[in-house]
């Protein structure tokens, strides 16, 4: 029984290839968890409920989860803080809410939302203010800022509002936007909690 030797090439050849192989595989599993990021998100200076402002850029090192709403809104509004109050309970048991991970509500109807006002809607929501930034500005201003984010805001005959239904969007602790989701009953709760643990592990 004859010993054939192997080619040192080809053993060159063959560890190549599976060093490729596991290079591929790699990337292609790291890709596939990894959230693109889709632009830098615009910063701006808004009032929190005791009158003290508050800047994206305060926000630094911190996943945050911001929709743009108003508290007298009849249906998408409050459907969609009812679910990040379901989110913000989830966090808290993970142990990461209001420390490395942030949300905020800025209200579009900021004459009708008066402090007293957003804080009813907070309590009454069960808005863990911990962890989550209320904030209130010029009308004006926060409408061009919406602009900004691109989410279209229009005021009504009877002081309602229609505006863009994907006014919810998740910011990485570098004020980066990495997803835009639609609001209300539509909301993915378990798709936005993998979304901010895969963006913590980023860290």
């Amino acid at each position: 029984m004859t010993n054939k030797k192997v080619s040192p090439y080809l053993i060159t050849v063959i560890l190549l290839l599976a060093a490729i192989i596991a290079y591929l595989f790699y990337s292609f599993q790291n890709n596939g968890t990894k959230i693109p990021v889709i632009r830098e998100a615009p910063d701006f200076t808004l009032q929190q409920l005791d009158g003290s402002d508050f800047t994206l850029r305060d926000n630094q090192g911190k996943v945050m989860l911001m929709e743009f709403m108003f508290t007298s809104c009849p249906d998408i509004c409050p459907a969609t803080t009812y679910n990040m109050v379901l989110l913000q309970d989830e966090l808290k048991k993970q142990g990461s809410f209001g420390e490395s991970v942030q949300f905020a509500a800025i209200t579009f109807d900021p004459n009708t939302d008066t402090p007293e006002v957003f804080a009813d809607y907070a309590e009454k929501m069960e808005i863990d203010q911990a962890g989550w930034k209320l904030l209130r500005g010029d009308e004006t201003y926060i409408h061009e800022k919406a602009k900004e984010y691109g989410i279209g805001i229009q005021r009504l005959d009877d002081n309602q509002f229609v505006h863009t239904v994907t006014s919810l969007m998740l910011i990485d602790g570098k004020q980066q936007i990495r997803k835009v989701y639609r609001m209300g009953e539509e909301m993915d709760n378990s798709l936005i909690l993998k979304d901010i643990n895969t963006l913590l592990k980023e860290k």
